[in-house]
């Protein structure tokens, strides 16, 4: 037995009740690599966790019988390493998996949001204040962590940057959302680029109707270079080749998905279907749980993207979700959407003949994560009760610096006792992306 042990890269835990503690080799497993730990097991796992490591002198003899059983190849649950596993949390995969059964379990019926989004979306603002929060909403106006930009015009400086603009551009936005990230890139591409914008074509496509009255109306000071179609956004005729550059920002996660048995698949037409599509694309389901989600809708619609790109156009689908992970239900607030499995994308991609690149969006767009923002708990404190107690209104769709809160509440913010601001990378979730990614698409022709 080694002198010192540590944990291997990936190793993690999670329980799934009646005392049952499930344990998965590095990255993702396959069923024959996954043990069940018991509580002993998983207290001596954390251990190791907290402290980097156990030596042979600090294990009890039934201890060393876990640990022997942990050794066994096939586990990997443990290893002699020198440096720390580069996982932030050792749960982060277990959790992950944990969530992708329950999604998987849960699942029932047809999941199609198409319907949703041609009748239910009254308000454009208040959709993404108050039922569905967006990164790019979150970061709608210039923000000291995007180098003092927007998100939209953010986006614009790295394709700028990329190379990924010329004249005479024929530009594709899929599901626009309020048309505030279009007007936003269309700014930044006039400001720094005006050549450029003054010669492009930019094509708005949404299928809600109230979305797309906003974009209209938003985007009047682009009306001699922007259009607006309508449709559900993998299944619309577009031209072949019609366009040099398409966007698809936080969109994807609202197409259909399919349930999935790996053992026994059922005779539904759909997921007949989705096995056939599975097949042509030699997906391999071997890491999945027995009954899994497939990102179906996003799958056809990176088809779409293959016909509808012109050769030598490029693709910017940005989204949440995870290389490996399999697609997890996410209920917001009147609807649930689900994360994406980029690594079946990338693999779909290969096929339908683009070159995909997978970013982390903080590095796509180059969030600093080191910029000082207001700490999670104080920014409920003060937008969830100390303003309302007040009778003062506040915009809590924000990542307030201290300045940016000084200037929000002028008169309130020097009143207020034990204001925490911590670094964005410490944050998590939209506010900063470290779950979203952006894949690149480009045809080659």
């Amino acid at each position: 037995m080694p002198g010192q042990l540590k944990p291997a890269q990936g190793v993690v835990w999670y329980p799934l009740g009646d005392g049952k503690w499930v344990a998965v080799a590095p990255n993702r497993a396959t069923p024959e690599k996954c043990l069940l730990v018991n509580g002993q097991e998983e207290r001596l796992l954390s251990r190791i966790s907290r402290d980097g490591g156990v030596s042979k002198k600090d294990v009890s003899a039934s201890e060393r019988e876990c640990i022997d059983r942990w050794l066994d190849p096939k586990t990997m649950l443990l290893e002699e390493v020198q440096e720390q596993p580069p996982l932030e949390s050792y749960g982060d995969i277990a959790l992950s998996i944990f969530r992708e059964y329950q999604s998987a379990k849960a699942f029932e019926g047809d999941h199609d949001l198409a319907a949703y989004h041609q009748t239910e979306i009254k308000d454009p603002f208040r959709q993404f204040e108050e039922v569905e929060m967006t990164v790019s909403h979150l970061y709608r106006e210039p923000h000291v962590a995007l180098d003092g930009k927007s998100y939209g015009a953010r986006f614009a400086q790295t394709l700028i940057e990329e190379g990924a603009l010329r004249e005479g551009m024929r530009i594709l936005e899929v599901g626009c959302g309020t048309g505030i990230f279009g007007r936003e890139f269309l700014r930044a591409v006039k400001e720094t680029e005006p050549e450029i914008y003054r010669l492009l074509k930019y094509t708005f496509f949404d299928l809600s109707p109230v979305l797309a009255q906003s974009q209209k109306e938003i985007n009047r000071e682009h009306e001699k270079i922007v259009s607006f179609q309508a449709g559900d956004a993998y299944t619309h005729p577009f031209e072949e080749g019609a366009f040099d550059l398409i966007i698809a920002n936080e969109m994807i996660a609202d197409l259909p998905v399919v349930k999935m048995h790996r053992e026994n698949p059922s005779d539904g037409e759909v997921e007949i279907e989705a096995w056939e599509w599975s097949k042509k694309l030699g997906l391999d389901f071997t890491d999945a749980t027995p009954e899994f989600v497939l990102n179906l809708g996003a799958i056809k619609f990176i088809e779409r993207l293959s016909g509808t790109l012109a050769p030598g156009g490029r693709a910017f689908v940005v989204e949440y979700g995870s290389p490996w992970s399999y697609p997890v239900a996410q209920v917001v607030t009147n609807h649930t959407e689900y994360s994406i499995h980029f690594g079946h994308l990338l693999a779909a991609s290969e096929r339908f003949g683009l070159e995909g690149t997978l970013t982390g969006l903080q590095d796509f767009l180059g969030f600093s994560g080191e910029t000082e923002v207001l700490a999670d708990l104080t920014h409920l404190s003060i937008f969830g009760h100390l303003l309302p107690f007040l009778g003062v209104e506040g915009e809590p769709s924000r990542v307030y610096t201290g300045d940016m809160l000084a200037q929000a509440l002028p008169s309130t913010y020097g009143r207020i006792e034990n204001v925490v601001f911590v670094p964005l990378h410490s944050l998590g979730g939209i506010v900063y992306p470290k779950g979203f990614y952006t894949l690149t698409l480009v045809n080659r022709g």
